[in-house]
C-alpha cells in the first residue's frame, strides 16, 4: 500500500451532504499525534500506520 494519508489508520475523511446522501471529498484529518488538516493524497508522515481493509457485514 502507498504511504499516502488516505492508507493512513489515524487519517479521518471528511464528507458532504449532497440531497439525500453524503460524498467523501479529497480533504480530511490527521489525529496522531495531534489534530492536522491533510490531503487524502499527501505524503505520510513519520507515523504512519497502514490502514486495516474495512471487515464485510455478514
Amino acid at each position: 500500500m502507498e504511504p499516502i494519508c488516505k492508507n493512513c489508520k489515524h487519517f479521518r475523511a471528511h464528507y458532504v451532504k449532497t440531497g439525500r446522501s453524503y460524498n467523501q471529498i479529497s480533504d480530511g484529518h490527521c489525529v496522531y499525534p495531534m489534530l492536522k488538516i491533510r490531503k487524502a493524497a499527501t505524503k505520510a508522515c513519520e507515523h504512519f500506520r497502514e490502514r486495516k481493509p474495512a471487515q464485510a457485514a455478514r
